[in-house]
């Protein structure tokens, strides 16, 4: 049954659908049966949305009606600050952003329905950024020089929703790898990953993340480019945290081979790339060693497969206080936030039909300052 008036549903809600589709004005017209200019005039607000076009979007692209209804959200402010390759599209940057902004207000309600902690992480910040992550570890309860054995563990712990593979994007155009929202209103934030990654370089994307979390939650433009100052501090930070300076001290040299670092990657779950950098940063090795082991780790094929494996990390936080605050349907989730039904069962992992009398798992214990298991 229609709501009892129909200009109850937001037209702006039109742009953020194609775009999560990947369409153009056009393509989302013809398929609703109305003109390019009527979509235009109903995502600028001059025309209302019929009652009957949206429930034809509805049934085409699986969305409940309640997708329509869903207000604006504090979670779509702020600029997104992507770790991504020079090759990104903007059509995919749209993509990824929308989906993010669907999966930010369903974190958001299921983090404040489940009672979960909210973020603070302003008296972990300091300008120096190994000090940051120092802090940031003894929060967690992880020494110095521990590893840190599930990083997307130690980020939910912090309050922090986690989702991995938010948006499948085919291989030829998978030139985003993690993304985040910082805004100065949300205390409850989300980071992404953007595809299937390697699990070294998806450990390594959700600290990033972290990163732009804890400093740039009050930009006042988007950071251009991977080598803004920004994100070069954010890689820093996220290398401090998965590989202590200590350590690199203690274990890197000048002579050390290539295949000397593979032991370092099996303790400490970050790639042998990621490690020269973080040594020369560190000044352990010269900038000439430096080029020499990245023109092995390129000859050797290491960039796209690198020897030892790295244990996959499976987010639970998302899951389990949507579970709590919300339900275990998938289906009910979607009509109670106004997000796409397959996107829920997605990031969540809940069932459109499930089975009666599943139990719900307690939600995981942030008080706890054990050490990521």
């Amino acid at each position: 049954m229609p709501p009892v008036n129909s200009r109850d549903l937001r037209g702006a809600r039109l742009q953020a659908l194609r775009r999560i589709e990947g369409l153009t004005q056009t393509d989302l017209a013809a398929t609703l049966g109305v003109t390019q200019a009527f979509v235009s005039h109903v995502e600028k607000g001059v025309k209302a949305l019929p009652w009957d076009v949206a429930t034809t979007a509805t049934d085409v692209y699986g969305l409940p009606m309640e997708f329509f209804l869903a207000p604006p959200s504090l979670t779509d402010q702020g600029f997104a600050t992507f770790r991504k390759s020079s090759r990104a599209t903007v059509h995919d940057e749209n993509r990824v952003v929308a989906l993010f902004g669907e999966a930010a207000r369903l974190f958001q309600r299921a983090s404040e329905g489940s009672g979960y902690q909210t973020v603070n992480l302003d008296d972990a910040r300091e300008a120096d950024v190994e000090v940051t992550a120092q802090n940031v570890r003894a929060l967690l309860g992880i020494d110095e020089i521990s590893p840190i054995r599930n990083a997307t563990r130690a980020v939910e712990r912090l309050g922090v929703g986690v989702i991995h593979d938010l948006a499948s994007l085919p291989e030829d155009r998978r030139d985003h790898a993690g993304l985040s929202r910082p805004n100065p209103f949300v205390d409850r934030p989300l980071v992404a990953t953007l595809g299937v990654l390697p699990p070294a370089v998806a450990r390594m994307t959700v600290l990033h993340e972290l990163a732009h979390i804890i400093y740039d939650r009050d930009r006042t433009s988007a950071i251009r480019g991977t080598r803004a100052l920004e994100e070069k501090r954010a890689f820093r930070f996220a290398s401090a945290m998965l590989l202590p300076a200590g350590v690199v001290r203690k274990r890197v040299t000048e002579s050390l081979t290539l295949h000397g670092y593979l032991p370092i990657k099996a303790d400490y779950g970050i790639s042998v790339g990621a490690i020269v950098v973080r040594a020369a940063e560190l000044g352990v090795i010269s900038p000439e060693r430096k080029r020499t082991l990245m023109i092995q780790i390129s000859s050797n094929g290491w960039r796209r497969a690198e020897p030892v494996p790295v244990a996959n990390e499976q987010a639970i936080l998302l899951p389990q206080a949507t579970a709590r605050a919300i339900g275990t349907d998938a289906r009910l989730v979607a009509q109670t936030v106004g997000v796409r039904y397959t996107d829920v069962a997605r990031w969540t992992g809940l069932p459109l039909n499930p089975p009666g009398g599943r139990g719900l798992a307690d939600v995981i214990d942030l008080r706890s300052r054990r050490q990521v298991s």
